[in-house]
């Protein structure tokens, strides 16, 4: 584990394991985990249609099985856009009022026939989770995973928030901009979490021992989501693949930070990255060239990789 740089320009106190970041999209890998929890419990059936346990949503919208949303395979508009994210950010809407952005709009395929990235499927699974549990969603989260793990800095912004989270910066057209807070409402079950990198290590080593779930669920969050056409989607239920499913991950991004979660289920190797800049940098390639030089150490030391 290792921390470099400022936490802010305005002193010299710098990052370290308890600094905390904003996660952006690595908080659907958590949602997902929820998710396929309350599956365990016979609480959520991913097959099943998201209007079964969301009420008045758009007619369209309603046959749409879980394990589609998960895989964003879904077909559902995105409620977060270029045009609309820097002034999104920094409100905090109901998550009721996020669909509303988009529910009027026509699908922008049929489920299932391709996959297209949208942040309004984990809206949907965040309210799933809410409606089968009867709790908030920030609450189950913090009883289901962040507190039992010991993962104390992590969780929404908070009013008069009081741990060390560091400032973000933000490049844009060929310049530095001080970017807005990402509000827990913004992104909500979508990527509205925040967390450090101690927090991070604390998921990486339960996710490795399996404490988070059994293998034989894990290993199918991370099955390729098939398409219609007798393909598939590059995509299990909130983990993106890479080398024939060998590779599992997930980046995140806000307006002022970017990070990304790499896990290499076979080897139970995890590797994060977080970083508190966009716009210039891209942490899965970070990420990759870390994790290459983990495996180049092992050999050196250890004799050829296995």
């Amino acid at each position: 584990m290792a921390a470099a740089g400022r936490r802010n320009d305005a002193s010299d106190a710098l990052v370290d394991r308890h600094t905390v970041f904003e996660l952006g999209s690595i908080t659907k890998v958590f949602t997902a985990l929820l998710v396929f929890r309350l599956r365990q419990r016979g609480l959520l059936d991913v097959d099943a249609p998201i209007g079964r346990y969301v009420d008045d949503l758009p007619v369209a919208w309603q046959p749409i099985a879980l394990s589609m949303l998960l895989s964003h395979t879904s077909g559902i508009p995105n409620y977060l856009n270029e045009g609309n994210f820097l002034e999104l950010m920094p409100t905090d809407p109901a998550p009721r009022e996020l669909l509303a952005l988009v529910a009027q709009t026509p699908p922008d395929f049929a489920p299932g026939t391709r996959h297209a990235y949208s942040n309004t499927n984990y809206i949907l699974l965040g309210l799933a989770i809410e409606q089968v549990t009867g709790a908030d969603y920030w609450q189950f989260l913090q009883d289901e995973i962040l507190g039992p793990l010991g993962m104390r800095n992590a969780g929404p912004r908070r009013a008069s928030d009081r741990r060390l989270i560091a400032q973000g910066h933000l490049y844009q057209d060929g310049r530095w901009l001080d970017p807005p807070i990402t509000a827990p409402g913004s992104a909500w079950a979508a990527g509205g979490l925040l967390a450090s990198i101690d927090d991070m290590a604390r998921f990486a080593v339960a996710l490795d021992q399996g404490t988070l779930l059994p293998d034989a669920l894990l290993h199918d969050m991370w099955r390729d989501a098939p398409l219609a056409d007798g393909g598939s989607a590059g995509w299990g239920a909130g983990w993106e693949l890479a080398d024939g499913g060998q590779v599992v991950g997930h980046g995140g991004g806000t307006a002022g930070f970017t990070g990304y979660l790499r896990h290499v289920p076979a080897l139970r190797r995890t590797v994060v990255v977080l970083i508190n800049r966009a716009g210039d940098i891209g942490p899965q390639g970070i990420a990759e060239r870390l994790d290459s030089g983990s495996r180049s150490c092992r050999r050196g030391n250890d004799g050829p990789a296995k």
